[in-house]
């Protein structure tokens, strides 16, 4: 073989090994996580050090790879077809030799060659291609920390070499990036990349299933997502639950319901609960009077040491009722309906159950809301937990309506006030009323019906139809 030809072919192999290096550099540079290379960096790697720094100048590695892309690929592009060509000629003047006794010699010669340059730039493209951009994509991908460390010297050398021509392309390039209305690449936002909330959940989703994240983690990192798309009146203490303090009571009053109710903030109305004039707090309580004078302050009306209310509307978002919160150094707000009348109230601790799941605090008694009644399978139930809290629970799915909890259910089937021994037979399962104070329910029992379920269904094709009701 010539050595001239040889020089080429390792030439050629050269340019690939440089478009390999500049593609896994940019690929690295990009996709290297900044905690890591920040926690190398505080332990002393040098290397991670300059990754930092073209991090924070993605324009030093952007025109450094981009630079070298281009070279490496013209260069293979004219010297690789060129040698490859050459290396096929033997094969070119045989074919022609047969040929010119059919065609004129021209004709032919134009032909092969033509045809052996095809060849050759398929053969340099597939090379190019495979050597030189999709395999060093992904090792660069699999291992973008690794890489990042390896290139960075390089790159980082490279850009003080190049650094006058390539602040006359860049220039050039913003330029005409203004042209259309974009920013710089060395703009306020550069090296700092713009993910959508949608693109987020989808990262959350793919870290679960390949196991970087947690099912907890996942589920608490999407709470806080949702935060945003859920209002004060999904997750409010309704009015009727609410156990709220008349302003004429004295310290020693507010203590005995203390005892037995145990929150550690209370509304304060005036005459009734839609006329709320302060919040109370036990903390506020036990701020305001001492051993020493505790006997004579204990008789103090709590309206004097009760704070302003803090009202919001059923339909604020949750995310923007935690920034109140925050800002205003608050725990419990009052929920106010269209009307003006008190909606219920949400506190703190509401909010963050939305994110972390239900906890319980100093003052929390597990609530009763589901309990075993006897060995046949009923149920007692407190009708005002949500269907869908209760269907996880319980394993049942309920028929879908206009209500979020069993109460709801219970008055739209009925369309009346209950009373008690009222009894829905629902597809599956029957609900009795057992208890009541005034208008509202108060228990319910719960028991499974599924023969009765499948015997109307096979019979009569009845299952979808409104339940019954006596």
């Amino acid at each position: 073989m010539d050595s001239f030809i040889f020089i080429k072919l390792v030439g050629v192999a050269l340019l690939i090994m440089g478009n390999a290096f500049f593609v896994s550099a940019e690929i690295a540079l990009t996709s290297a996580r900044r905690s890591r290379i920040h926690q190398l960096a505080q332990h002393g790697d040098a290397a991670a050090k300059i990754v930092q720094i073209l991090h924070s100048q993605p324009e030093r590695f952007y025109s450094v790879t981009q630079i070298g892309i281009t070279l490496m690929s013209l260069g293979l592009g004219a010297i690789g077809i060129a040698t490859f060509t050459t290396l096929l000629s033997p094969l070119i003047d045989f074919v022609v030799a047969h040929l010119s006794a059919i065609i004129p010699p021209a004709g032919a010669q134009y032909a092969v060659r033509t045809t052996a340059q095809v060849i050759a730039f398929i053969f340099i493209s597939v090379l190019h291609i495979v050597g030189g951009e999709l395999a060093p994509k992904v090792y660069a991908f699999n291992k973008p920390v690794r890489t990042s460390l390896v290139v960075a010297r390089t790159i980082n050398g490279l850009y003080r070499l190049l650094s006058s021509s390539i602040w006359l392309l860049n220039t050039a390039s913003n330029g005409l990036l203004r042209l259309f209305g974009q920013k710089d690449l060395a703009g306020p936002s550069a090296g700092h990349l713009s993910i959508s909330e949608e693109e987020l959940r989808t990262i959350l989703i793919a870290s679960e299933s390949e196991g970087i994240l947690e099912p907890e983690e996942t589920a608490m990192i999407q709470g806080v997502f949702d935060l945003e798309e859920h209002t004060v009146g999904e997750i409010m203490t309704p009015r009727t639950k609410i156990v709220g303090l008349r302003k004429d009571l004295t310290i020693r009053e507010f203590l005995e319901i203390f005892r037995k109710e145990k929150h550690n903030r209370y509304p304060v109305y005036d005459t009734y609960i839609d006329n709320i004039v302060g919040i109370l707090s036990i903390k506020e309580v036990l701020n305001h009077f001492s051993a020493e004078e505790g006997s004579q302050k204990i008789e103090l009306p709590i309206s004097e040491i009760a704070l302003p209310p803090y009202m919001v509307p059923e339909t604020k978002s949750l995310s923007s009722l935690l920034a109140d919160f925050k800002a205003q150094r608050r725990q419990m707000a009052i929920v106010i309906d269209e009307f003006g009348g008190t909606a219920g109230l949400v506190t703190l601790e509401d909010i963050l159950e939305e994110v972390v799941g239900e906890y319980e605090d100093e003052f929390s008694r597990t609530p009763k809301l589901i309990k075993t009644k006897d060995k046949d399978g009923k149920i007692l139930i407190d009708p005002s937990i949500y269907l869908e809290d209760l269907e996880k629970m319980i394993k049942f799915s309920f028929p879908s309506g206009d209500y979020k909890t069993l109460t709801g259910l219970i008055y739209q089937h009925l369309d009346r006030v209950p009373e008690v021994g009222d009894t829905l037979q629902l597809p599956g399962c029957k609900i009795i009323v057992e208890s009541m104070q005034e208008h509202r329910i108060t228990q319910v029992s719960f028991e499974r019906n599924i023969v009765d379920q499948a015997k109307s269904s096979a019979e009569s094709g009845t299952a979808g139809k409104l339940p019954e009701h006596s």
